[in-house]
């Protein structure tokens, strides 16, 4: 939220003459209209920093049940792009959110009440024994590797999937009673009420499934986005030529670079 500000300015000696005032007179009036305005506290500033950014996250528009198959294959990426990255990236900012609770507390040496409870809750959402543990499995996804699988997965928002079940990843469900059944096949896929749901779920299950670890220790590493794709051979039944398709789209599409001024200048002609 940016506020303007009018400022009127009146030179000093003109207002001095309308007044009435004496040379020393006028040069004390002269230094008072010129006094800066000043500035604001930092707390204040902190906090309008933080109004803007949830009024940013709050924009961020969700979806559901919708499908770009009659888009040109061109203009469908493209829209596929601008509907799924900023729901990744708002899903990417509520685990660091989390991250930064963990590595704030693990600094301390006592903590609170509230803060012990919240550890407790996020131990048994990550399913983790330790701090350290928790920081290995709560962080982000890059965001070109999520959307590269989304992409592959949905057919680039195509698939009956993500129209019916609001499903960008296949993420398939074996205990659910309300999901959708694949066409000739003995599976079933999970239902979201939107996009954004199938967005946190995907980097959630990411950060807690036993087929993932290795992904999970690359990432803790600092392994580029081409070799975390390659931890992910168990993601699908093609195994090694799943991951050579996903690292073929984060490649031909830039995806390697998003949130670089170069990516910003290549949306608008996603191959």
């Amino acid at each position: 939220m940016r506020f303007k500000t009018t400022v009127v300015v009146v030179p000093a000696l003109a207002l001095a003459g309308l007044l009435g005032l004496s040379g020393k007179e006028k040069e004390r009036e002269e230094t008072v209209v010129r006094a800066p305005i000043p500035a604001l506290p930092a707390v204040v500033i902190e906090e309008k920093v933080k109004e803007e950014q949830a009024e940013r996250e709050e924009k961020v528009k969700d979806y559901s049940h919708i499908s770009l198959k009659e888009l040109p294959v061109k203009e469908r990426k493209k829209r596929f792009v601008e509907i799924m990255l900023p729901l990744i990236e708002k899903a990417n900012r509520e685990v660091l959110k989390e991250r930064a609770f963990l590595l704030k507390v693990k600094e301390k040496k006592e903590l609170s009440q509230e803060e012990r409870e919240k550890l407790e809750e996020l131990k048994k959402k990550y399913r983790a024994e330790s701090i350290e543990e928790l920081l290995e499995k709560v962080n982000t996804v890059p965001p070109g590797l999520v959307l590269a699988q989304a992409a592959l997965e949905s057919g680039w928002g195509t698939s009956r999937f993500f129209k019916e079940a609001n499903n960008a990843f296949g993420i398939y469900t074996f205990k659910e009673k309300k999901c959708l059944k694949a066409r000739g096949y003995n599976f079933c896929v999970r239902k979201y009420p939107s996009l954004y749901a199938s967005v946190k779920d995907y980097i959630y299950n990411l950060n807690v499934g036993w087929a993932y670890r290795d992904f999970r220790r690359l990432r803790s590493k600092g392994a580029d986005i081409y070799t975390l794709t390659k931890s992910l051979v168990k993601y699908s039944e093609l195994k090694d030529e799943y991951t050579q398709l996903v690292n073929g789209i984060i490649k031909k599409n830039g995806f390697d670079s998003i949130g670089s001024p170069a990516f910003a200048a290549r949306s608008s002609t996603v191959r």
